[in-house]
């Protein structure tokens, strides 16, 4: 499934669970999505037991171990995850209660569409213009994710009226893909501003070098 949205993004997802990464004898990160041919890295973290595991400290390793600047941490469902569909743990982090024998692929896109841009942000040259924009609209999109795991929640205790739900839960999803856009058009500006930087700055250097 996580070949798929890659693909659908123009990303690349290799699985890594039997590889070590950059920490020695380390193998933490069971994924990596490679985003805009290496621009950003997110690692994706598969786990399916009630260990009450402490994602955010496990994440925050297997962001180190496999050099990515975002994480997704994925369980079979919410009695594995604090009773939570999605659990965000700050701009770059989620746990996602994803079940892909039953649950609908479009939730699991979504937040891989915004940890991508969030691992993308986080990439970029912090000195240009455009990357605070970008992260105002990516903080905004994971308000609204925090709004889809209420709106599952009630989907899944209130059958009476579901589609409804579900209906407003991708009206919510749609939000979510609008500001991911606005983000990714202010990127895309920071990644122009940012190579002008450099050639300024290697034309400086010559320059420098001339006089010397």
């Amino acid at each position: 499934m996580m070949d798929g949205i890659a693909a659908g993004l123009g990303d690349e997802y290799a699985d890594m669970g039997a590889a070590t990464g950059a920490i020695q004898r380390c193998k933490k990160g069971d994924g990596v999505l490679t985003v805009s041919g290496g621009a950003a890295r997110v690692v994706v973290e598969m786990h399916d037991s009630t260990d009450g595991r402490l994602w955010n400290d496990y994440l925050a390793e297997a962001e180190r171990n496999r050099e990515a600047a975002a994480s997704i941490g994925i369980v079979r469902h919410p009695g594995q995850n604090k009773g939570q569909t999605i659990r965000v743990l700050g701009s770059r982090r989620v746990v996602l209660a994803f079940d892909p024998a039953s649950d609908d692929s479009d939730l699991l896109r979504t937040v891989v569409q915004l940890m991508r841009v969030s691992a993308l942000a986080a990439s970029s040259r912090r000195d240009v213009e455009g990357l605070e924009t970008a992260e105002e609209q990516i903080t905004a999109a994971v308000g609204l994710l925090d709004r889809i795991n209420k709106i599952r929640t009630a989907s899944g205790s209130i059958r009476k009226g579901a589609d409804a739900i579900d209906t407003e839960c991708n009206t919510v999803q749609t939000g979510v893909a609008t500001h991911l856009g606005r983000a990714l058009d202010a990127l895309a500006g920071v990644a122009m501003q940012a190579a002008d930087l450099a050639a300024d700055d290697i034309a400086e250097t010559g320059r420098a070098s001339g006089a010397a």
